[in-house]
């Protein structure tokens, strides 16, 4: 079960501290769960359309943050196992001469929702949004409050930043295929990025050198480190590991949806002076956000065709770190 942190300026440092280094955590959801219902049910039906249907609703330079995309097309630095889920896409651009959109006009594609095919999801996937980023927003200022910054630190950094939300349906597997790891081990290079329940079980994310199940309850949501605020604190937060596992006898399929927020992409992602904590040598050299989504991506372009596993971290004293020390960068398993 993953740590549980409350939302607001009380909770305890330690607490929140810890659970920034495990990856991932809990909080209490002020999404209505009646809302999340509503877009699982649009969706669904969005993903039962014929497979002609659904083509027609991929958008040209939607850059993975729009539109649709079929099973196995997803770059993830992926895994032995290829990731089998569709996918749909959708966030929110900005205002026609921002100078955001002016300048990465890639990072902000318009959205897209397919409303002549399933009348009403647009206005349901919209809504979802918008709640949605109130609450990580609430969770970014929890958090920069333990680390000793000022509450609106990071919600700064995310104004204006790409947001991106993705759906995924991954179909029910036949009885030879139980067990098996429907969706590539992967990290996300976001600040946090947040998952709602989703229609059945079998997220997983690594912990203290073994795989966790995520169970998130109704009226919750689980929140993850991205790669961004790995940096940020020089490792004290870790980025997430997660994959997607079908477990013994699961027959159902799964749809589930999160949600990735970005820090603008002109911020400079500057190491963050802590309180508390020992001063070490800074980890990671200073880029921009657009710098570092520039470079994942290019990483995960020359990676996705060699299918190759993540490489975890061994526990101290392990032999395996040699040869983590040597193989470098090449496990970063980011996604969009």
């Amino acid at each position: 079960m993953l740590t549980e942190i409350p939302l607001g300026p009380r909770g305890d440092r330690d607490h929140i501290r810890g659970a920034l280094r495990d990856g991932s955590f809990l909080v209490r959801s002020t999404v209505p769960e009646s809302l999340l219902d509503e877009a699982y049910g649009f969706l669904r039906a969005f993903f039962d359309l014929p497979a002609a249907a659904k083509a027609d609703c991929r958008v040209p330079g939607g850059n993975g943050q729009s539109g649709y995309a079929p099973p196995q097309t997803a770059n993830a630095e992926k895994g032995t196992t290829p990731d089998c889920g569709e996918r749909f896409c959708w966030g929110s651009t900005l205002p026609t001469g921002h100078p955001l959109r002016v300048r990465f006009p890639a990072r902000y594609p318009a959205p897209y929702f397919p409303d002549h095919l399933v009348p009403g999801i647009g206005s349901a996937l919209r809504e979802l949004q918008g709640r949605m980023v109130r609450l990580q927003h609430d969770v970014a200022r929890t958090v920069a409050g333990a680390l000793g910054a000022h509450p609106d630190y990071f919600s700064e950094m995310l104004e204006d930043g790409p947001v991106v939300n993705r759906a995924v349906w991954q179909p029910p597997l036949d009885p030879v295929s139980t067990g098996r790891v429907p969706a590539a081990e992967y990290r996300h290079f976001d600040l946090i990025n947040a998952q709602p329940r989703a229609t059945a079980g079998g997220l997983e994310v690594f912990i203290d050198h073994r795989w966790t199940p995520v169970d998130v309850p109704e009226g919750y949501a689980a929140v993850n480190v991205g790669t961004v605020l790995d940096r940020l604190t020089d490792g004290l937060a870790r980025a997430a590991v997660h994959r997607v596992v079908a477990g013994p006898g699961q027959r159902e399929g799964r749809l589930s949806i999160a949600q990735f927020c970005h820090p603008a992409p002109w911020t400079t992602l500057a190491p963050l002076p802590i309180p508390g904590r020992a001063e070490r040598p800074h980890r990671f050299p200073v880029l921009t956000a657009e710098e570092l989504f520039q470079r994942t991506a290019y990483r995960m372009s020359r990676l996705d065709s060699r299918h190759q596993p993540l490489e975890h971290p061994a526990p101290p004293g392990a032999s395996a770190m040699a040869g983590h020390a040597r193989r470098g960068l090449r496990h970063l398993g980011d996604r969009i």
